[in-house]
This record gives structure tokens, sequence and C-alpha cells, in this order.
């Protein structure tokens, strides 16, 4: 059975995706990045999700830049923070973490946060 779902935007309806419960979809970046640029253009909410959640990426990987920068792995994050490995690792997937846990991951790699106003 094909399933398609539509992404509209000011020109229309357009395909975004389907499914087939036999056959898995091979993933195609520029394709991804055309349905969130139609997605977000027409909803302000859905636009600063999107901006929320891809500074929150780029944040989680400056974390994983700076860890292995420092020649610093997780289980020394760990070590150091009382985190587990587990909570370290997920931290970095971006699946998890509280602000005490990125405060002990950061202590844990010399760092710590600071707060900037932006203009």
């Amino acid at each position: 059975m094909q399933t398609l779902f539509y992404a509209e935007n000011r020109e229309g309806k357009i395909p975004v995706a389907g499914s087939n419960e036999n056959m898995l979809i091979k993933s195609n970046s520029d394709k991804e990045k055309e349905i969130v640029q139609i997605l977000t253009e027409s909803n302000e909410e859905l636009c600063q999700q999107h901006e929320l959640f891809l500074a929150e990426m780029e944040f989680k990987q400056k974390l994983i830049d700076t860890r292995k920068s420092n020649s610093i792995t997780q289980q020394e994050v760990s070590e150091r923070s009382g985190l587990s490995q587990q909570a370290v690792s997920r931290l970095e997937k971006g699946t998890g973490g509280t602000l005490e846990t990125v405060m002990r991951y950061l202590h844990a790699i010399g760092y710590s946060l600071e707060i900037k106003r932006i203009l």
C-alpha cells in the first residue's frame, strides 16, 4: 500500500514523502531541505521551532567538537562529571539532557556556560 504525504505552500501541494509497507526509502538531503523550507515558510511557529532545533543541534555538535579537540573521551566526561556514559552519549546525540546535565558536561571538559544578550 502506497501512502503519500503533501506539503503545501503558496504554489500549491507537492508530494513530500511516500511509504510502502515493504520498502525502505533512501534519504535525500536536498529533498528534505526543500520540504523543510516549504513547511516552515508558511508557518511561523514551525519556523521558530525549526530554528531552535538547528541551534540545539549546532550547540550539541560544538560540545562534541570541543570534547574531541581536547582529546577527552565520553568515558572521561562521565568520570569527571558523575554522569553515566549513556547520559553523555544521549546529550551528544540530542536525545536528552537537562540544564544540569549540560553544566556538568561543560565543567568536565573545562568550560562553563555564559549568557549574553542578543541584539
